[in-house]
Order: C-alpha cells, then structure tokens, then sequence
C-alpha cells in the first residue's frame, strides 16, 4: 500500500503546540517504507517532536539514523545545522561550534541559524557583551525573507541579553518584536515564549495594568483541551507569582492546575506533578497536610518511574521531610517514611552509576545532572560518606564543563566545590577554589550567575576568617537590587545567616 509521510501536517501540529497530535500522526507511518527523501523529512520531524518535548538527546539519536550518503549539499547542511542546535542544548558547546565551522559556505538562508549557536556560546562563556553583539548584527542584517521561527529566537534571545544586562527599555522592545512575530507565524509554542517574557518584563518596569492585560491576553489563547498548553501556560503563572512572593494567587493556581490538566494527562504524568508541586508549596509556604497525605498515599506508584525520575521524586520528598524533622514537625507515621525514602535513595546509587555509564558524552548537562545526583544520595541524610570521592565528582562536574565550553556552570561547580570542602573542614581547598570563584566573578558582571555567587563567596570568606571580604562581597550583592526571595531557600539561609553574624559584630 503506498502512502506518502505527510510533514508539514505534522509539522503544523508541532506549531500549534499539539505534541500528542504531531506523534500520532507520526505513528501512523511507522508501517511503511519510506523513500530515502522520505525518511530523511521523517526523522527530522521525529527529532522536532522529540525536541519540542525537552528530549535532544533523542533527537540526535533520530537525526544519526538519517543516511547523509542519500542527501544533496542543502539537505547535509540542514542536518549539520540542526544536530548543531541538539548539542547546543545538550551543553555541548564546543561540539556545535566544530560543526558550523566546518560547513562549507553556507547560504544565506541559514546565517541565523549560525548566529544563534555562537550567541548562545558566548553567553554560556560568559561574554555577554559579544552574545550581544552576534545577535544584534543578526537583527540587523536578516531580510524579510529569513523573518521567521529562527529570527524569533534571534529577537528573543536579544531580549533575554538585553534584561540580563539591566537594558530593560531595549529588552521589551524586542520581547515585543518578538510576540508579534509569533502572531503572524501563527505558532502557539513560540507565543508561549513570547509571553513568557513580555509579562514578566511589564511588572519590572512597573507597569502593572498592561501586564495584567496581556495576561487576560495569553489566557485568551490557550486551548483549555490541550495538555502542552495547559502545562505551558500554568507551568509560567506559578513560577510568575512565585517569583512575586503573591502567596495566596500561587495557591490558587496551583490548585487551578491540577483542576484543570489532570483530566488529560496520564497517571505517571500526575504523579510527576504532584512532586514537582511538594517543593513549590513548600517554598511557597502554601503547603497543605493534606496534600502531603496524598504523596505518602502515591508514594508506591514511584517504583514505576524510570530510575532518573524515581530518584528525583525520592529526592523532592527528602527535602521537605528533613525540613519537616528539623522544624520538629514531622508526625510518627511520617518518621517510617522519612526512614524508608532514605533507604531508596541510596539504594538506587548503582543504577544511577550504571545510567550515567551509558550517557553519551555529549549529552553534558544530563552527565553532570546524574554526577550531582549521586553525590546527592551518597551524602543523604548522613555524614558517613566518601568524602574525597565527592570532591572529585564534583570536580569532575567543573572539568567537564570546562571541556565543553560551559564556563558559567563551571564556575557554579567551584562553588559547589566551595560548599563540600566548608561542610568537610577541609579550609585550604575551600578558600583554593573561593580565591577562583572571586577571580571568575569578575568576568561575569550582570550575569544571572553573579548574584547568587556573591552570597557564597562572602559566606567562604567569613569562614576563612575574611570579614572584610565577607562584607565587601555582601554589599555588592545588596546593590544588585536583586531579592533575595527569588533564590532557593538554602541561599536564603546563607544570606540571612551572614547577615546576622556580621551584624552582631563578627
């Protein structure tokens, strides 16, 4: 029976933000033989899905299945470009810069495509400034005819810059840019974006009234009976009104969430949720006994999970019953629970080793997520650990990094460095990597990475007996007029810790 794989169908799905359609559809042609143009147009349109749905490491594994020998020069550099792209978000850098280097005068038509990855590079280096300017040249140079998903990343990704280095005026302007782009493509998940940003930056710039309007705006988009957009768009308003300590919407939200996607998604997928939201209620302060009955009462439903998932589950509990248990909160039957999930999670250290074993090397992020998840169930609830044997992954996390081109996540794993080495009392390595840390923080001035690190710096060096560090460095932090209530609740700790201690005359 012939059939001819229908790509712009399923690629209109994909633009319209309905990932579940775009693969059904996909399925359809699993039967069949595919044309070598065929397969060729199908496994990019896998790797798209795949893409589109956080999983780039399957979309590489699609785009390698492709048999280059079968392709004309405009079809190689397509794929060049986009396996480029898949590595860029893998954290691959130096790998997507090999691969735009080594095409062969490339066309016009994908100018914007290369420009992307070298902005992105440079930002993960920390050189926002030439981030900047590869993008804004980019904006410049692009005719009408190459206005379109990639200039939006483009327009977007320059606003993004812009915000990060306090041009807020410059930023909305090309937030804005951006969400009438999205418009006149008509592609919801680029609309998604586009709002995601111009809301948040209308509240920075004190504009209240208008933010409100374009959220009434956003809402008036979202299809109701699709899944992808429900989670897009709850996924941003709780994160929004996390981020603007507004306790009583967060709640609100987060139970309008759970409303109203529940009925579509499936029942690994609740569970999922239900974990992710422990943490957000907690460090909202909106979280409810009941619903942490709840968790205890699906707790069995996490051995169906994939290791990863399983372990960041047992993970996200963890946290809130050890605060619980300092906080001398934690009922009896929640003890036994307490006790087991402990268990678990050490337990699953030899298959989370054996997962990170069979990691491709490009896939860094991930390599250096399960890094840090072991470290973080090796170090669960007690002090008998291997101690070296943690320094050393955590600086295995900083080398690779480093190797790849991701200079701002190696310079947050010599902090981590910073944090181990202070728990063990191993002072000389600490203040070793700290002497780096405020070497580094220079380069990175107005880099969302420098805020954070100013806290933990001054921490190190009042440990190291540095007050004047100490206060020179938490000043300058004070005067990035960043709040503190955007930070993880550890942070928070140090921030307020310090303060007192340096207040009381230390």
């Amino acid at each position: 029976m012939a059939m001819f794989f229908d790509s712009p169908r399923c690629l209109g799905f994909i633009r319209a933000n309905e990932l579940k359609r775009a693969e059904q559809l996909l399925n359809r042609y699993m039967q069949y033989f595919l044309d070598p143009v065929e397969r060729y147009s199908y496994y990019l349109t896998q790797a798209a899905i795949a893409s589109a749905k956080n999983d780039d490491r399957r979309s590489i594994e699609l785009l390698n299945k492709i048999d280059v020998k079968t392709l004309n020069s405009a079809e190689k550099t397509r794929l060049e470009l986009l396996r480029a792209r898949y590595f860029t978000r893998l954290g691959d850098h130096k790998k997507a810069l090999q691969i735009i280097e080594h095409l062969s005068d490339p066309s016009d038509e994908y100018s914007l495509q290369i420009s992307l990855v070298r902005a992105v590079s440079a930002e993960f280096e920390g050189d926002l400034k030439r981030s900047s300017e590869i993008l804004f040249d980019a904006i410049e140079s692009a005719s009408d005819r190459l206005k379109n998903a990639d200039y939006f990343c483009v327009l977007n990704n320059y606003g993004r810059i812009q915000k990060i280095m306090k041009n807020e005026t410059e930023s909305l302007i090309h937030y804005r840019k951006a969400l009438k782009l999205a418009k006149d493509l008509n592609e919801k998940h680029l609309m998604h974006v586009a709002y995601q940003n111009v809301i948040p930056s209308l509240v920075s710039s004190h504009r209240q009234d208008e933010a409100r309007q374009f959220i009434s705006e956003y809402r008036s988009i979202v299809d109701f009976t699709n899944p992808d957009d429900l989670v897009e768009y709850y996924n941003f308003l709780i994160e929004f009104y996390r981020e603007a300590n507004n306790r009583n919407k967060l709640f609100e939200t987060i139970d309008e969430a759970r409303e109203r996607v529940y009925p579509f998604v499936s029942r690994k997928e609740q569970v999922v949720c239900d974990i992710s939201q422990l943490r957000m209620r907690w460090n909202g302060g909106v979280l409810a006994p009941a619903f942490l009955y709840q968790i205890e009462d699906q707790y069995p439903e996490y051995a169906e999970l994939s290791i990863v998932e399983r372990f960041r589950c047992y993970m996200e509990l963890h946290h809130v019953l050890q605060r619980l248990k300092e906080d001398g909160r934690l009922i009896l039957s929640q003890e036994a629970l307490f006790d087991q999930n402990r268990e678990n999670i050490r337990r699953l250290i030899p298959a989370l080793e054996d997962h990170l074993d069979t990691t491709p090397e490009y896939c860094v992020f991930e390599k250096c997520q399960v890094t840090w998840d072991i470290i973080r169930g090796k170090k669960c609830g007690t002090d008998d650990y291997d101690k070296e044997r943690v320094l050393r992954m955590l600086e295995d996390i900083r080398e690779i990094h480093i190797i790849h081109g991701n200079y701002i996540e190696a310079f947050n794993a010599g902090l981590d460095i910073c944090d181990e080495a202070l728990g063990q009392k191993q002072y000389e390595k600490m203040w070793e990597y700290t002497q780096s840390a405020m070497t580094e923080v220079q380069k990175i001035r107005g880099h969302p990475a420098e805020a954070s690190a100013l806290i933990r710096i001054a921490c190190y060096a009042y440990s190291a007996g540095r007050h004047d560090l100490a206060r020179e460095y938490l000043g300058r932090f004070e005067r990035t007029d960043v709040q503190i209530s955007h930070f993880a609740d550890w942070i928070q700790g140090y921030y307020i810790g310090l303060k007192q201690e340096l207040s009381s005359g230390g």
